[in-house]
Formats: structure tokens, C-alpha cells, sequence
């Protein structure tokens, strides 16, 4: 009886063993390096632009500062500097406009969960809702 007891017990660990080590796989996976750094488009507006730059590599890195610009070819008001942060395909960042910094935030969208590259930036600001990519 304590033999089967012992037994049960090491097929026990065994088991949970493995589940612990194809649970590191499945972490290591949700791991997300986007790759975004781009002269990106709004979607709604032909004239609206927004290059953002990771510091560092881009499509190396999980999360970390961004950089880049808001460009218009018709309106002033909407160009400025930016600076902000990714975590995953979380983003935000804030854009220096000469009448007035605007706050960013939003969610990024790549081709898959193998490939990185971003094809969509969902944003939201307090002027409403930004789509920025090639759609």
C-alpha cells in the first residue's frame, strides 16, 4: 500500500512537472516584440501622418519609449513632436502641438501571432478615435 502511495505521489509530480515545463513554452510565446516603426496614415485623412520610432531595435524589443512626429499637409495645428511608451501592443503617447499637447492611447494590431509586423494603430484621444494604417 505505501509502495502505491509512493508511486501515485511520483506520477503526480511527474505530471505537474510537465505542465510547469510546457507552461514556461507558453509564457516564453506570450512574450510580444512588435515591429511598428513607420511613417504611419490615418485611414480617414490622406493629408495626416504619424511616424513613430522605438528607441532600440524595432521588432527586438517587448516594450520600451517611443519617438517620432505628427505631420499634417494642410493644417498646422495638427504637427508636433511626440514621445511616449509601448508594453506588448499596448501604446500611448503624447504629441507637442502649438496649440496644445494631445494624449494618444490605444492598441496595436499585427499580421499574426508568428509575425509581428504591425498592420493597424487603434488610438483614442480627446478628439476622438484615430485609426492609423494602410487599410
Amino acid at each position: 500500500m505505501k509502495t502505491m502511495n509512493s508511486l501515485k505521489k511520483t506520477v503526480i509530480i511527474l505530471f505537474a512537472s510537465f505542465i510547469v515545463a510546457c507552461g514556461a513554452e507558453t509564457v516564453a510565446a506570450l512574450i510580444f516584440l512588435p515591429a511598428f516603426a513607420a511613417t504611419w496614415p490615418d485611414v480617414n485623412d490622406d493629408e495626416h501622418f504619424i511616424d513613430l520610432r522605438p528607441v532600440g531595435e524595432d521588432g527586438e524589443l517587448e516594450s520600451g519609449a517611443i519617438t517620432g512626429f505628427e505631420s499634417h499637409d494642410s493644417d498646422p495645428n495638427k504637427e508636433g513632436d511626440l514621445t511616449g511608451k509601448f508594453n506588448g501592443l499596448n501604446i500611448e503617447f503624447t504629441v507637442e502641438r502649438p496649440n496644445g499637447n494631445i494624449k494618444f492611447t490605444g492598441k496595436m494590431t499585427p499580421i499574426s501571432d508568428t509575425d509581428h509586423t504591425i498592420t493597424k494603430i487603434e488610438l483614442t484621444s480627446s478628439e476622438g478615435v484615430l485609426v492609423l494604417g494602410t487599410e
